[in-house]
C-alpha cells in the first residue's frame, strides 16, 4: 500500500492541525492565535480580519480595487495589486488592466508592438509583459 501524505500546504493554517511552533503565530492585526481562528500563513492575518479588509479596501492590506490581500503589491503599486494596475505605464485601471493586463491608453498605443524596439510580435509581447522576446532578454 502506498502511504497517505498529509497535506500542509495550503495559504491558512488550521487550527485544527497547528502544533509546534505553528501554534504561537498571531494576528498581525487582532492578535488572533492560531489555535483559535484560522490565518493566512503569508502575511500572519487572521481569517475574520481578512474579510473585514476585503470589505474595507483600505489599501495597506487590501487593493483599493477587488478587496484582493498582498501588502507588498499594495506598497509598490499605490494601493492596487499588480492585477489592477497597468503593466506598462503603472496606472491603475482596475477594469480594463483586470482583462487586458494594460490600460486603455497604453493598450491602443502598444497592440502587438514591442514597447522598446517596436517590433510587431503579437505572442512575444502579450508573454513578455509588452516586450519582445530580443528586448525581455536584455
Amino acid at each position: 500500500m502506498a502511504k497517505q501524505q498529509t497535506r500542509r500546504g495550503g495559504k491558512w493554517l488550521d487550527p485544527n492541525n497547528v502544533s509546534g511552533r505553528r501554534a504561537e503565530r498571531y494576528c498581525a492585526i487582532c492578535g488572533a492565535e492560531a489555535t483559535e481562528v484560522r490565518i493566512l500563513k503569508h502575511e500572519n492575518i487572521c481569517e475574520d480580519c481578512v474579510k473585514r479588509l476585503r470589505e474595507e479596501k483600505d489599501g495597506k492590506y487590501a487593493c483599493k480595487a477587488c478587496g484582493k490581500i498582498a501588502p507588498k503589491q499594495l506598497e509598490e503599486n499605490n494601493g492596487y495589486c499588480k492585477e489592477c494596475v497597468c503593466k506598462i505605464c503603472g496606472k491603475p485601471d482596475p477594469e480594463f488592466a483586470r482583462k487586458h493586463d494594460f490600460c486603455e491608453a497604453c493598450f491602443e498605443l502598444i497592440g502587438t508592438d514591442c514597447r522598446r524596439c517596436g517590433k510587431e510580435a503579437r505572442a512575444q509581447v502579450k508573454r513578455n509583459d509588452g516586450l519582445c522576446d530580443e528586448c525581455a532578454d536584455r
